[in-house]
């Protein structure tokens, strides 16, 4: 039979330029509103990466960033972070919060 071949985590890449916990909004929206998830996110030249956790070995997601900006987004919180806040946005896709 044919082996398969386990994917390169990217933390073995060497193309990291930012990683670290950042809380993602769900898409998904409850009676309660979109929750906000605690992912690991990794940050490479051309590749935004986010996990369960710095253990996970396969992305929960990926998207390419080459048309993605990012801006401030005060207004999606109400708390304390509110000033941390930022959407990453790229015309005719999802927009990242």
């Amino acid at each position: 039979g044919l082996e398969e071949i386990a994917p390169k985590p990217v933390q073995d890449t060497g193309n990291i330029l930012k990683q670290g916990y950042l809380e993602k909004r769900s898409r998904e929206h409850s009676f309660f509103g979109s929750e906000w998830q605690k992912r690991w996110c990794v940050l490479t030249r051309r590749t935004f990466y986010y996990y369960a956790n710095e253990k996970s070995k396969q992305p929960k997601g990926t998207f390419l960033t080459e048309n993605y900006s990012a801006r401030l987004a005060f207004h999606l919180r109400k708390d304390s972070r509110k000033r941390c806040c930022f959407e990453l946005i790229c015309p005719g896709k999802r927009t990242y919060e």
